[in-house]
């Protein structure tokens, strides 16, 4: 799968990954999104958290289902619905749920277009849509397969 390779590009990189959820937590998250009215989650960042709940690399955050806790960088890392709560707290969400984010811009899946966009965190507009997350993940893990394939002589 492309999406497991990435991600062990990027561990090897040393990304922060987090253990695999389990089904039975995504589902609870489902629950709770449809419950509070957000977007549901799109399956493949359901793939991804079967693989890791969340991940931390190189500026690049994408939240989980749970929030873990940093003690070595003093801080908790946010989970996908709290994100979302915060983030509805002063914005209209418009259908769109928050992933990730890079630098100043939030990486949301919009629901009515069914894509995944790079939004600003100043003026919400998009800044690209992309349709699959394994495009957004490699969108910014792309040097490392081009290293690798250098290495290989590709």
């Amino acid at each position: 799968m492309l999406l497991e390779k990435l991600l062990d590009k990027m561990y090897q990189a040393r990304a922060q990954v987090f253990k695999p959820v389990k089904s039975d937590k995504i589902r609870l998250l489902r629950m709770s999104l449809a419950r509070d009215k957000f977007p549901p989650l799109p399956s493949d960042y359901i793939a991804f958290l079967a693989l890791t709940d969340g991940l931390i690399w190189n500026g690049l955050r994408f939240f989980g289902v749970d929030s873990h806790e940093r003690t070595q960088q003093n801080y908790a890392f946010p989970s996908l619905l709290e994100v979302n709560t915060d983030f509805v707290g002063r914005h209209r969400s418009q259908g769109l749920l928050i992933v990730g984010e890079k630098d100043e811009d939030y990486i949301v899946y919009n629901a009515q277009e069914k894509n995944y966009q790079l939004m600003d965190r100043i003026d919400l507009m998009a800044d690209l849509s992309l349709p699959r997350f394994f495009d957004v993940l490699y969108l910014f893990g792309e040097d490392l397969v081009k290293q690798d394939a250098l290495r290989e002589g590709r």
